[in-house]
């Protein structure tokens, strides 16, 4: 059985370049092979729909001038600032791993950003004619990340307070 402290710290950064790799070289793919608004099917549920998010989350916060554009450019910055510090500092490998993908799946948005002035989403899974928010794999990275750090705040020794 593979623990937690099993797994390499070194590794961490081998899965978060590929999240970034995997990131970018799908959206490299989908940038030649679907134009803007236009919908390639892929499974009954799933279909390739290239859209640029100027925004965050479900299209919040949109940079509608460059004032907003450089705030939101620059608190990504922050907030990955703030999760590679949170890297270095974890205290098992499942944390390490968990900001290690958020970091670069936070990082290969950014790159969308810095090329296009928004982040590039082509994912759409809908069910019939319901349709979830267009996303991408850094966004599924990110995500995950959330996730399993969510699961470590339950491995906790129970004879802590905090």
């Amino acid at each position: 059985m593979i623990t937690f402290k099993a797994l390499p710290k070194k590794g961490s950064i081998v899965i978060g370049l590929l999240v970034f790799v995997l990131d970018q070289l799908s959206k490299f793919w989908v940038l030649e092979h679907v134009g803007p608004g236009e919908s390639m099917h892929v499974f009954p549920c799933l279909n390739f729909l290239l859209a640029y998010n100027p925004g965050v989350t479900f299209g919040l916060l949109r940079a509608y001038s460059n004032v907003h554009y450089i705030l939101l450019v620059t608190g990504v910055c922050a907030l990955a600032c703030v999760v590679c510090r949170w890297w270095w500092k974890a205290e098992n490998a499942l944390q390490r791993y968990a900001t290690a993908i958020i970091l670069f799946g936070a990082l290969g948005n950014l790159v969308d950003r810095l090329r296009f002035r928004a982040v590039v989403d082509f994912l759409d899974f809908h069910i019939f004619s319901s349709h979830w928010y267009t996303f991408n794999l850094a966004d599924s990275a990110i995500v995950l990340g959330v996730g399993l750090l969510m699961l470590d705040s339950f491995y906790k020794p129970k004879n802590t307070f905090m």
